[in-house]
């Protein structure tokens, strides 16, 4: 007796928790469940009282109950006990005065998925941290379902969330496969969170951002900073499209052009040298900041700049950015301007002479950050998140795949579907 009642409360929890997974309620219910060694598999039978009132999923009105559906519908849910379970059910049609024959969805299910609610917020859960061909192998599902339920999800947060309180957004861009396919990503500065990505970097991506921003109640009179790269097609887009925002040239896209000017210089200089291994080597050391530098690194760079007067002298004017931008003031900062221009035109380097006329056209929009002091400081930060993400995403093969992984990490999205957790 002992025993047969143990059993039987067993079997009543199995049920309990298998409806609250589920979402069960009347009319439904658990009729039974069953383990398939050979698989090995666990299935679980889902039934519907057959006298219950059904609501018409169309219109909500009174219906009457108008058999099943003819073939037995089976979806994949989460794992019990490390078992792969799925769960079976032939689900009611009910007949509606207004809308006729309805075919009654399960209150487990996403239309026309064959996967439950639950498994699907799981696997929302495992890939926002795990590349996509590994979250397959331990959800045991493949790659492309996953893709799906995915995008699913994503989109329907993206279309739902709405943009009237954007005031300041930073513009980026970044790789999407090896090549020239870039996408373009825009961020609310104020949230820190991505909330568009466009394919491609010109300027039609920001016009595209544009019109959603006005489609989900923002209004692009009301963006009141831009920060981006240099970019002439986003320059010229944010000026239309932006009207009466403060645009910023990025500082870290100021200072990768300037730096990429004293790599030119260095590696020009070292074709020239006939030690050449000695700058290949101690190349790096020329990308560390001067207060970076610890007193081993101080002492082998200036071993260098005086072996390598050309590269030690694009180096100091490197160090002369840095002082630009920890100026207080746009007062304090427009000598130092001056003064760095001035030298990069008189260096005798024709690289730096080129970045001092790059860097005056656009001064202005350079000098707008001691006003705000916007940078894409949250655009790098997030882009390493976005690098991850498209390491995780192996196995994506179109932008809308990527996008979507881009959303889910960076996004803050509202996810319809719950978390299991």
């Amino acid at each position: 007796i002992i025993l047969r009642k143990g059993l039987m409360k067993m079997i009543e929890d199995f049920k309990n928790m298998v409806e609250k997974s589920l979402n069960l309620s009347e009319p439904w219910y658990v009729k039974g469940a069953e383990f398939h060694a050979d698989e090995p598999a666990i299935h679980i039978y889902i039934g519907v009282t057959k006298r219950a009132v059904i609501a018409c999923p169309k219109c909500g009105g009174a219906t009457k109950r108008y058999g099943y559906e003819p073939r037995e519908r089976v979806w994949r849910h989460g794992d019990c006990m490390f078992y792969p379970t799925f769960i079976h059910c032939r689900r009611p049609k009910v007949l509606c005065p207004s809308c006729g024959v309805q075919q009654v969805n399960a209150p487990f299910e996403r239309q026309d998925s064959r996967f439950t609610l639950m498994f699907e917020g799981y696997a929302m859960l495992i890939m926002a941290s795990m590349p996509i061909a590994k979250a397959a192998r331990a959800l045991r599902c493949d790659e492309k379902t996953l893709t799906n339920i995915l995008n699913y999800w994503v989109e329907k947060a993206v279309d739902e969330r709405k943009l009237c309180d954007i005031k300041s957004i930073a513009i980026d861009e970044t790789s999407f496969r090896k090549g020239h396919d870039y996408v373009t990503v825009v961020i609310d500065a104020a949230k820190r969170a991505v909330i568009d990505v466009e394919p491609g970097k010109d300027a039609s991506t920001v016009e595209k951002f544009s019109e959603k921003l006005t489609q989900k109640g923002g209004n692009c009179a009301e963006i009141k900073s831009v920060t981006s790269d240099m970019s002439a097609a986003f320059l010229s887009a944010v000026e239309e499209k932006f009207p009466n925002a403060k645009h910023t040239i990025d500082k870290f896209h100021v200072k990768q052009l300037v730096l990429k000017s004293l790599d030119e210089v260095r590696k020009k200089e070292q074709k020239e040298s006939s030690e050449k291994q000695a700058l290949f080597r101690g190349r790096k050391l020329f990308m560390i900041p001067e207060k970076r530098l610890t007193e081993e690194q101080r002492i082998a760079l200036q071993s260098l700049s005086k072996q390598y007067p050309k590269t030690g002298r694009a180096y100091r004017i490197v160090s002369v950015l840095d002082d630009f931008y920890a100026c207080e003031t746009a007062e304090d900062a427009d000598p130092v301007f001056a003064g760095l221009y001035s030298w990069m035109r008189r260096s005798r380097l024709p690289e730096m002479k080129n970045t001092a006329a790059t860097l005056l056209k656009h001064k202005d929009r350079i000098m707008n950050y001691f006003d705000n002091r916007l940078t894409n400081a949250i655009c790098e930060g997030i882009n390493s998140m976005i690098q991850s993400a498209k390491r995780a995403a192996r196995g994506f093969h179109t932008f809308k795949g990527f996008a979507s992984k881009i959303f889910l990490v960076a996004g803050k999205l509202n996810l319809a579907v719950s978390c299991p957790f």
